[in-house]
């Protein structure tokens, strides 16, 4: 028997970046929560954002937020994982780098409660501020942030096609560098992903990894895919999360509802 639900957000249960959870979304969740299904939502985005989103449920749900970095149930921390500051330094001047070769580069780093960012870039503040309703504190430099850095990621609108083979080379050997959504990427904090959050949850609850599935569709969802024990990935999944599925889906929705 099923008894939890582990889904990521953008491009999966969600279209990427979409700020509002459709009627039939919250009423699949409900239903579930009425067998006695626990659902999770799990995405790269900032924990309040998440909490936002599905607050209309009108009772609790673990989140793991931050691709793994916060495990959260009922406002209790159940995980955190943190990137250390040499390793932010060495983003920080992989970023420098690739700014000068492609005038373009949008960094965020996560602390707690907002993300820190210098972009002065129009464009992706709006995109912050309206399509991703993110709280942003924006500083003149990100090296002078000494707070602990929960996660860094890298926008760039043009893609990723670009981003991800820069950073990887330069930086990959010392953090894992992922795709996230359409023009992100994310650097997953060591020993913090979201397979790590959700072994978190199963361990809290009492589930088996058998009696759990899993939903994603990036490469940043991969280990959280290995950690359940049935994995479905989008049919416009990255192709190395395809790699680790058991069943490639175009949709959460109608295996949730089969679930009922």
């Amino acid at each position: 028997m099923i008894k939890l639900v582990a889904s990521d957000l953008d491009g999966t249960l969600l279209h990427n970046y979409q700020q509002t959870v459709p009627k039939e979304i919250y009423d699949t969740i409900k239903a579930l929560h009425e067998k006695g299904i626990i659902f999770t939502a799990a995405s790269g985005r900032q924990y309040a954002n998440i909490r936002r989103l599905f607050a209309p449920l009108g009772f609790d749900i673990p989140y793991i937020a931050e691709n793994g970095s916060m495990c959260v149930y009922k406002e209790e921390v159940l995980a955190t994982g943190l990137t250390p500051s040499k390793t932010i330094r060495h983003i920080l001047d992989a970023l420098m780098e690739y700014r000068k070769i492609y005038h373009t580069g949008h960094c965020i780093l996560s602390v707690k409660d907002t993300y820190y960012s210098d972009s002065t870039d129009e464009r992706f503040i709006d995109y912050m501020e309206n399509d991703m309703h993110s709280i942003v504190t924006y500083v003149p430099d990100l090296y002078a942030i000494k707070e602990p850095i929960i996660k860094a990621a890298i926008c760039d609108f043009g893609g990723t096609k670009n981003l991800e083979p820069f950073f990887h080379k330069r930086i990959g050997d010392e953090i894992r560098v992922v795709t996230s959504a359409d023009h992100w990427i994310d650097f997953i904090a060591p020993n913090a992903n979201k397979g790590t959050a959700l072994k978190v949850l199963m361990e809290k609850f009492g589930i088996k990894k058998e009696e759990c599935i899993c939903f994603g569709d990036q490469q940043n969802d991969i280990e959280m895919l290995k950690a359940a024990g049935t994995a479905y990935v989008m049919a416009t999944g990255h192709p190395l999360a395809k790699k680790v599925a058991d069943y490639v889906v175009e949709s959460p929705l109608p295996v949730m509802q089969g679930l009922l």
